[in-house]
């Protein structure tokens, strides 16, 4: 497949046109099955219908990783309400481990949207209080090897790094609504400048308005992406095409400097 380009296609059968074994990291975040309203995407499934579609695009990301090749997968830790709740970081990492894929770390940050949320449940009783749980986690997996085979170029700062390593992380709440679910830049660009060298290969398999094409712009790797919705791919396209404009325009303010 060609790089460096967002194909508006379904996850599975945009990750089936890609070679076994050429990826080296994937970063993504699927639809949380919480009932938001997409253009062309069903968001409330069953969950046993909605972790078995999930397993599917997970045999893939597998099987197109390198033998180093990683996955940053982000979801809500727990979520639901007082009558059902489940917990699809842990769920998602059981499938993962079935598939084959090994655990590597799960990183923690708080979604500050939910957390100004306030639902006691039984107010001062323990006959049903409800426990509000404003996280998401990133599960970081690979495949079969953790230190990286060959060598490469790093782009992160010393500062970045000690942080980063900590396992928590503090990623700003995403204001501008391009899509019903888009996270925030700050996601993707630790991601990749943590756990990719320059110019390696970034899929996103749930490309959205194209927030980790930005970040791999930005930290000079090359990406592919998939998006079903075809309004979600212009808009991610139009966001790369002026910031390849900006860059330009600035590129030349310089120069006259």
């Amino acid at each position: 497949m060609k790089k460096n380009k967002i194909y508006n296609t379904d996850v599975l059968k945009g990750l089936k046109q890609l070679e076994t074994g050429s990826v080296d990291l994937i970063v993504t975040s699927p639809p949380y099955n919480i009932g938001m309203e997409y253009d062309v995407y069903d968001d409330n499934k069953e969950w046993k219908d909605y972790y078995l579609w999930c397993s599917k695009w997970l045999k893939e990301c597998f099987r197109v990783l390198k033998e180093d090749g990683r996955l940053c997968l982000n979801h809500y830790i727990s979520l639901g309400t007082a009558k059902f709740r489940t917990a699809p970081l842990m769920e998602l990492n059981t499938i993962t481990l079935n598939i084959g894929f090994k655990h590597h770390s799960v990183v923690i940050w708080m979604d500050r949207t939910l957390a100004k949320r306030t639902a006691w449940g039984s107010w001062l009783s323990a006959s049903a209080p409800y426990i509000n749980s404003p996280f998401e986690g990133i599960l970081i997996l690979y495949k079969n090897q953790w230190k990286k085979l060959k060598k490469g170029e790093n782009t992160i700062k010393k500062k970045d790094f000690i942080e980063l390593t900590r396992g928590i992380w503090n990623i700003p709440t995403e204001r501008k609504q391009l899509t019903k679910a888009n996270f925030p830049i700050e996601l993707p660009l630790k991601c990749i400048d943590l756990l990719s060298y320059e110019k390696d290969l970034i899929v996103d398999i749930f490309m959205g308005s194209g927030t980790t094409a930005m970040a791999c712009k930005q930290l000079n790797r090359k990406y592919i992406g998939f998006e079903i919705s075809e309004r979600y791919c212009k808009i991610a396209n139009e966001r790369l095409s002026q910031r390849t404009l900006n860059k330009s325009l600035n590129s030349k303010k310089e120069g006259k400097q």
